[in-house]
């Protein structure tokens, strides 16, 4: 008997999944997921780029039954749903994922697609939950499998990973045979795709982009595996599969290991900040030092930041053209950091139209850190215009799965991106599942 590929093995875990088998933290943490990404999905569709994917997918679209949580939108159809919303999730870096990074989003490519699925079958708030537990479960294990390396060949990683994710939690939300769950993941992998060219050269809108096409992509693999369409079993690492086509190397013991009984999901990470994941750890060690040493943004002469390897290549760029290359700029994060309040999601909007900002970037240098610093750590040497200097090391940051937001944490959020509390005024079939509150939601780890 052929061994099975690690498509099957994937996809009879997610097909057999049932909410009774899933830990309570685990599932704490899909409602975590889901809440956090409608917070970051209302927030994100305020922007222009947010407003030309909404009205390019919803023009000419015939009704629906989705609703976007806070989105005053008619009902669309499920596809062009998940596209809005993962886009939108997406759209000013507030998005969740995953630590160790892994190349994932599973709020924007897991959770809010499948809550546009939920909606359009009539599905519960515990299947919807089963359903994100499976799609990041299976999603997770591909992007580490990746070893994050598809991004040294210049693919935008969470585009490549997340239409697994989408397909898997579509799919068991439909109920597709074990068959049709394989189909879903052959047919998933010829939607992925996403370049890095815009960390260096502009044009960052279509970095939000990625995650509504991923999204939308594995809805609408599901939809078309239920129709018998048919996908390669061997699409993760098998020849010319994803490992071998996007990544520079990857380890396919990954894809697999644990499956049932390592969850996964307990690596899920939320963002505190409005920037790339590598600028959590220098913007919140900053920002401690500062109210420690008690000195501004005009006290400071120049930064000295030791950081991976990953943001020398992809983070470094003190000089950005537009927003998304600022939120994705490690240097040009922690400047605006320094002159504002990092925790004001509105205090990044206009982040390029601040001349000190730009200033004091240029001040910052960046080098290799030692290697036993984690990936998203830094070590940051701060000197003053005084002469004074002041050191300090963070290898961890509020929204780690070490360091878990609380259940006031996430109100706190919710509220500062929707200016309301977790009470979203949504269409009622919608706002059923998004109650009670956040504090005294499934997620409250105080």
């Amino acid at each position: 008997m052929l061994k099975s590929t690690a498509a099957q093995q994937l996809a009879e875990f997610a097909h057999a999944l049932r909410p009774k088998a899933i830990p309570t933290d685990v599932r704490a943490l899909a409602w975590s997921c889901l809440t956090d990404a409608v917070g970051c999905a209302a927030f994100g569709a305020q922007f222009s780029w947010s407003r030309m994917i909404i009205e390019q997918a919803a023009a000419g679209a015939a009704p629906g039954s989705c609703h976007l949580p806070t989105l005053s939108l008619p009902g669309l159809p499920v596809e062009q749903a998940a596209l809005i919303a993962g886009a939108c999730a997406h759209a000013f870096e507030l998005d969740s994922l995953r630590k160790p990074g892994a190349g994932v989003h599973p709020g924007a490519t897991v959770a809010l697609p499948a809550l546009m699925v939920a909606q359009d079958i009539g599905a519960g708030l515990e299947d919807l939950l089963c359903a994100i537990v499976a799609g990041t479960e299976v999603m997770f294990r591909i992007g580490n499998a990746t070893l994050h390396s598809a991004e040294q060949r210049g693919f935008h990683a969470p585009g490549i990973t997340g239409p697994f994710g989408a397909a898997v939690a579509t799919g068991l939300l439909r109920g597709l045979s074990l068959q049709q769950m394989v189909d879903a993941f052959g047919i998933a992998g010829s939607m992925s795709g996403g370049l890095l060219a815009f960390s260096h050269a502009g044009g960052g809108m279509v970095k939000r982009l990625h995650m509504g096409r991923a999204a939308q992509g594995g809805v609408f693999a599901a939809n078309l595996a239920a129709r018998g369409y048919e996908g390669p079993n061997t699409v993760l690492e098998g020849k010319f599969g994803l490992l071998e086509a996007y990544c520079q190397n990857s380890e396919p013991a990954r894809l697999t290991a644990g499956l049932g009984t390592d969850w996964q999901t307990r690596q899920l990470c939320l963002k505190r900040y409005a920037c790339h994941v590598t600028a959590q750890a220098p913007v919140e060690c900053l920002r401690e030092m500062m109210s420690a040493h008690d000195f501004s943004a005009e006290d400071i002469s120049t930064i000295d930041l030791a950081v991976s390897d990953k943001v020398l290549s992809h983070h470094s760029n003190p000089a950005p053209t537009d927003l998304a290359g600022a939120q994705y700029s490690v240097p040009y994060v922690l400047a605006v950091a320094a002159l504002n309040n990092p925790d004001d999601p509105k205090t990044f909007i206009n982040a390029l139209d601040q001349p000190a900002a730009a200033e004091l970037a240029a001040r910052i240098t960046l080098h290799s850190a030692a290697a036993d610093q984690d990936k998203w750590g830094a070590t940051l040497a701060v000197r003053l215009v005084s002469g004074r200097v002041f050191d300090a090391s963070k290898n961890s940051f509020l929204g780690t799965p070490e360091r878990p937001f609380t259940s006031n944490d996430m109100a706190s959020k919710f509220a500062s991106l929707t200016g309301r509390n977790f009470d979203t005024g949504c269409p009622k079939e919608t706002a059923k599942w998004l109650a009670p509150r956040v504090p005294d939601s499934p997620v409250g780890r105080t």
